[in-house]
């Protein structure tokens, strides 16, 4: 699974077993390691390893890897989006996790993912955290799978968005997952719903 993120703390006891590979596409002379958060927490949900401590991801022998498109502050650009992107399908991703959006729709951004759909790469995308119907890309198109959260009463929470681009709901509130600096941290948020789907995937 590539986990195409802020990165994922590579030295995780609780993941490094499983990164099998990374790349920074802001930064190609830097590693892939996570120096926000998101991303490690997204890869502890997908594939955090069945061990003595913390968490066990939904696929606990899941090969991870590190594909760092988004800045310290969890923001980029689309164009180290694609590359990460195009990097996934040159190092042969099975599945692609995407928590992050825009909702500006982008030709190239969309020409990109038809690229890594049609090499057989499934993408799973956060749906949003705004509590609209509006759609949020890449979810909204048609190659990816996008995933709404809902919580432990399987409800989906306010914040969601929502509409009938949608195509799943996981897992999203009060998560438990690993974080940069090999701790742990509960969030919510599309976000973490949508490695529940890549993990399955």
């Amino acid at each position: 699974v590539g986990i195409v993120d802020t990165g994922i703390d590579l030295g995780h006891p609780d993941l490094g077993a499983n990164i099998k590979g990374n790349v920074n596409t802001i930064n190609p002379l830097k590693s892939g390691n996570d120096d926000n958060g998101h991303g490690t927490h997204v890869a502890g949900t997908v594939a955090a390893v069945d061990n003595t401590i913390g968490v066990i991801g939904v696929g606990p022998e899941i090969y991870l890897y590190a594909v760092k498109v988004l800045g310290k502050n969890g923001s980029g650009w689309l164009s180290d989006i694609i590359e990460g992107l195009q990097w996934c399908i040159d190092n042969r991703m099975q599945v692609v996790n995407m928590s992050l959006g825009t909702y500006s729709e982008v030709q190239s951004f969309h020409d990109a993912l038809i690229v890594v759909y049609n090499s057989g790469i499934v993408m799973a995308a956060a749906a949003g955290n705004d509590g609209v119907s509006a759609p949020l890309y890449p979810a909204a198109y048609d190659e990816v799978i996008a995933v709404a959260a809902s919580d432990i009463n399987n409800d989906i929470p306010t914040w969601s968005n929502y509409g009938p681009h949608l195509d799943l709901t996981g897992p999203g509130v009060d998560i438990y997952s690993t974080y940069k600096g090999s701790t742990y941290k509960t969030l919510s948020g599309t976000s973490m719903a949508t490695p529940h789907v890549a993990g399955t995937a």
